[in-house]
């Protein structure tokens, strides 16, 4: 069993020791809230002797409220996203990166605005399958932000993916789309936050179906959906976050097939 597999299946069995010590201490309250995640990337080759590549996102959030169910009704973040790349093992990739977050006030729902800054390391393992592939992901993050009190913050967090994605079958010769996808994953995470800012460690649960495909070897879009179940730092309050997803990628070197593997669709 690789190394990657291993931290994966234990980060696994933390979190749901930590689900369930969650849930000795009732009562909890939920709430559902429409959102949408709109993002477009770039990828670009850096040296491929050293098999570096890079990557920038930008991405934009928005939120309805437990009574708006408009999604679209109240800007949520704005991010700006680059990402340093390293595919020179097989079926594993490294990325390291930086988020720039603007958070908005939304104060239907007691948001605040406030900038948030976080450190990224990433490792992505994927294994193929007849007609498809699977993949498991590691993300370890740094948040750093000052909360609604003006202190400032800094929170480690550990994200776990795994996913898989199924190749469709074409039968024309002049398709409408290139290699399409079906792909779902689903993502816990834990945060490691001060217990004066957030006691629990459990963070989100998080569920994605997509469709991906190519436009042109150049351009491909994901469309799809999300569900996340989200752990407010007053440790009582789950938010369920549900809504659209669409992510547009131009690599610059012409890609056969692109499956959105490290796509960062969710609403927190």
């Amino acid at each position: 069993m690789s190394l990657l597999k291993k931290v994966f299946i234990s980060l696994c069995t933390l979190l749901f020791v930590q689900v369930s010590r969650a849930q000795l201490d009732p009562p909890y309250t939920v709430g559902f809230i429409p959102a949408s995640i709109s993002e477009g990337d770039v990828a670009f080759p850096i040296y491929e002797k050293w098999h570096l590549s890079g990557q920038a996102d930008v991405q934009l959030v928005t939120q309805g409220s437990y009574d708006t169910k408009n999604p679209f009704e109240y800007t949520q973040r704005v991010v700006v996203r680059p990402w340093l790349i390293y595919s020179g093992f097989k079926n594993i990739k490294l990325w390291l990166g930086y988020a720039h977050n603007q958070k908005y006030a939304v104060e239907e729902m007691g948001n605040y605005e406030t900038l948030e800054n976080r450190l990224i390391i990433m490792g992505t393992f994927s294994q193929n399958m007849p007609r498809g592939n699977i993949f498991e992901q590691v993300r370890f993050e740094t948040k750093f932000f000052d909360d609604r009190n003006g202190v400032h913050q800094t929170v480690p967090r550990i994200r776990m993916r795994f996913g898989v994605n199924h190749f469709l079958p074409q039968s024309k010769s002049k398709p409408l789309f290139l290699a399409p996808n079906i792909g779902y994953y689903a993502e816990l995470m834990l945060k490691f936050a001060s217990k004066d800012y957030a006691k629990e460690n459990f963070d989100i649960f998080r569920l994605s179906v997509y469709y991906t495909a190519g436009i042109t070897p150049n351009i491909h879009f994901l469309a799809g959906v999300i569900g996340q179940m989200q752990l407010r730092t007053n440790g009582t309050q789950f938010d369920i976050y549900y809504g659209p997803m669409l992510s547009l990628k131009y690599t610059i070197k012409p890609k056969e097939r692109e499956t959105f593997d490290s796509v960062d669709g969710g609403a927190d």
